[in-house]
């Protein structure tokens, strides 16, 4: 890599976003996604290609490409978005801004895309209520298994804007916030389904239901399956919902 070039442009640059910190969201972003064909091509020219994306960004400039949209059956039938490999760098970077002021908002049963959390610690942590409520098996409990329908396509655009730009404001303090909420902006009202590329035949989408293609969600709804942005930006959306469970309904045992 030619720092020096990498540094010159930072020195000579005014720019709002640091070029470092677009290098570490890439060298993240790669780390599971090194093999992709999108990924390859980008890393075939990285330099350039992120001194490019770089400059977009501050000259305010930079919208999301196209995306790849594909049907799959494990671990259950759904639709994914997969976006450009270019925009889940910028996903990597704004999330790594947000992420440790999330951190301290969730409670701390929401397993999904949080560092050290997951499926194993939620199952684990779901083992310990049991023991717990039913005085180590020793009486009966019941577990209430509930699951919003069609979750990720009816999340509200214009909510989330509103409670993310709220959010933003009150407790991000860096120089780069007018950045974070531009970005947080564009991929919020980025509608993936344009101009997307179909990976598959289109009979793929036949045996899903409705309420599970952001081809048929509401105007302004829905979040695209497959980006870290949504992952992140969904727990966000339920945190109100979350601390309501714990607090106003007084569930004890709730993950």
């Amino acid at each position: 890599m030619q720092l020096d070039l990498f540094e010159q442009l930072a020195v000579d640059s005014n720019a709002d976003m640091e070029l470092y910190e677009l290098f570490d969201a890439y060298v993240e972003c790669r780390r599971n996604k090194r093999n992709t064909a999108n990924a390859l091509a980008f890393e075939m020219d990285y330099e350039n290609k992120l001194i490019e994306l770089w400059q977009d960004i501050n000259a305010h400039t930079y919208s999301p490409g196209k995306s790849i949209a594909f049907v799959v059956d494990k671990p259950v039938l759904r639709e994914i978005f997969a976006a450009d490999f270019r925009d889940r760098v910028v996903h990597h970077w704004l999330i790594r801004k947000l992420n440790p002021l999330f951190e301290k908002l969730f409670i701390v049963d929401s397993y999904a895309c949080r560092v050290g959390k997951g499926t194993h610690f939620g199952v684990q942590r779901i083992d310990r209520f049991i023991r717990r409520c039913s005085q180590n098996y020793t009486q009966d409990c019941y577990i209430l298994k509930l699951d919003i329908q069609g979750f990720f396509m009816a999340i509200n655009k214009d909510i989330l804007w509103t409670q993310l730009q709220t959010f933003i404001h009150a407790q991000y303090h860096q120089a780069d916030k007018h950045l974070v909420l531009e970005l947080c902006r564009k991929i919020i009202d980025n509608d993936p389904t344009q101009h997307c590329l179909l990976k598959g035949k289109t009979s793929d989408w036949l045996d899903l239901p409705a309420t599970k293609s952001l081809f048929h969600s509401p105007v302004r709804c829905g979040l695209p399956i497959g980006n870290l942005t949504s992952k992140v930006f969904a727990n966000f959306y339920l945190n109100a919902f979350d601390h309501y469970v714990k607090k106003n309904l007084g569930i004890r045992y709730y993950g």
